[in-house]
């Protein structure tokens, strides 16, 4: 696996725990505050049922669904923007969040908890990589504890370096590389595969967020909906690797339907101009695979996340201001 690759699926990696634990403190604060009804992704009602993709990103149906408070799609905005290169202002957003993670990483009772609720999003995550690579349950709890493990250690890093003032975000010290471990229990095929699985997470991410909104009589089929992961995850990949070799500093963002990439170089009106051509690409590839009724619908979740993002820039312009 080259560098980049590498890169991505670790940025892959702390996004999605970072983000998991973020809502999770979220939800729980609002819990204080009012009564909190279950909601699940617009359009999912009518939707067929689908429980091997609709179960594999749990997340997305809190950040998307209609009862998620305005406040924190900013918040995950603040988040992705972290994981992805990290800001002044998104370091003050997660610096709550962060001292309360590692007080529980710190304590070894509490952290049996977050290692619990970590194996538990991943499960539902990685069940179609179990089914892919035929892992029997052994094998399977093997590699899900190796990504708790991963993902905690992870989060630790990046948080312990937030709430430390003089730490660089951009260059703070990786944690201990576990590639080894997944070697030795995948084997070189199953490995490969594991690393092209974790990094088109987003992208996966965003193919549940469209079938949760089409209508049953517009399903968006299995197999159409593996050439649109392959589709999106095959051009984010050249995206990459254009702006790698251009020297382009890349940032992420999410909302949890997906991730935009962008370049982080200029102000918002640049970085926000960068975002749109991204997002284009997306939907010409997506355009490519979908019928009109489903591109739309793909279509409005990109101009959702540009929206947000564009809120996003703006309100960290006017704070540096």
């Amino acid at each position: 696996m080259n560098k980049a690759a590498a890169i991505l699926a670790s940025t892959t990696v702390l996004f999605a725990g970072t983000t998991f634990y973020f809502w999770q403190k979220l939800d729980e604060r609002e819990a204080r505050v009012t009564t909190v009804q279950n909601a699940s992704a617009p359009g999912s009602a009518s939707a067929p049922a689908d429980v091997s993709m609709r179960s594999s990103l749990p997340a997305a149906g809190k950040v998307a669904g209609a009862t998620a408070p305005a406040a924190s799609v900013a918040s995950a905005a603040a988040t992705a923007t972290a994981a992805a290169g990290g800001t002044d202002a998104a370091r003050e957003v997660m610096l709550p969040f962060a001292k309360d993670f590692l007080r529980q990483y710190d304590d070894p009772a509490q952290r049996v908890s977050l290692m619990q609720a970590a194996r538990a999003g991943l499960e539902s995550q990685y069940l179609r990589l179990k089914q892919k690579l035929k892992l029997d349950s052994a094998a399977y709890g093997q590699l899900l504890d190796l990504m708790a493990e991963e993902q905690l250690d992870r989060q630790a890093n990046y948080f312990r370096c937030l709430v430390t003032p003089a730490c660089d975000i951009s260059k703070m010290p990786p944690p201990r590389d576990r590639s080894s471990d997944y070697l030795a229990l995948l084997g070189a095929d199953g490995y490969a595969q594991f690393t092209g699985y974790r990094s088109a997470l987003p992208e996966w991410q965003a193919v549940v967020q469209l079938r949760g909104r089409l209508p049953e009589s517009n399903y968006l089929k299995d197999a159409d909906a593996e050439r649109l992961l392959s589709a999106l995850t095959a051009e984010r990949e050249r995206y990459t690797t254009e702006s790698a070799q251009s020297g382009a500093k890349l940032r992420a963002w999410g909302n949890g339907t997906g991730l935009i990439w962008y370049s982080g170089d200029g102000g918002a009106e640049e970085q926000l101009s960068s975002a749109m051509q991204y997002s284009e690409r997306m939907r010409q590839r997506a355009a490519s695979v979908l019928n009109a009724e489903q591109l739309r619908a793909f279509v409005q979740i990109q101009d959702e996340m540009l929206a947000n993002l564009a809120t996003y820039l703006q309100s960290q312009q006017s704070k540096q201001g």
